[in-house]
């Protein structure tokens, strides 16, 4: 038995039909062509997604980079001065009771306490 002899009996076993394998080559590529297409437009919606997300993202950065910015602080001569200090020879005055109060601490040693006996 030569390899021709072999091969006519395996055709003659299992006959090809050429169309019929051509027409489900035909309809395979119809599938995976569609499948393709379907992976692609879920890449670019997550591609779409993912760049809304880092404009969001970047946006948020702005905002935080505002909050971190130097705070614009009044200078001492726009502080309008209504807290005067009370003790005898101090021509202090301060823009804040607790500023006043630090004052009276530090410089004449006198806390809340006192200074509200020395009030009354």
């Amino acid at each position: 038995m030569s390899n021709n002899e072999g091969i006519n009996e395996q055709e003659q076993q299992h006959p090809l039909d050429y169309y019929k394998e051509s027409i489900r080559l035909y309809y395979y590529n119809i599938v995976l062509h569609q499948h393709v297409e379907q992976i692609t437009q879920e890449r670019n919606e997550i591609k779409q997604k993912l760049q809304k997300f880092q404009a969001l993202e970047d946006q948020e950065s702005d905002l935080s980079m505002d909050d971190k910015r130097k705070r614009n602080r009044r200078s001492a001569v726009e502080i309008p001065r209504s807290h005067i200090c009370q003790i005898k020879n101090c021509n202090k005055s301060y823009g804040s009771e607790g500023s006043l109060m630090q004052h009276m601490k530090i410089k004449h040693g006198i806390t809340l306490e006192k200074h509200m006996n020395f009030i009354l």
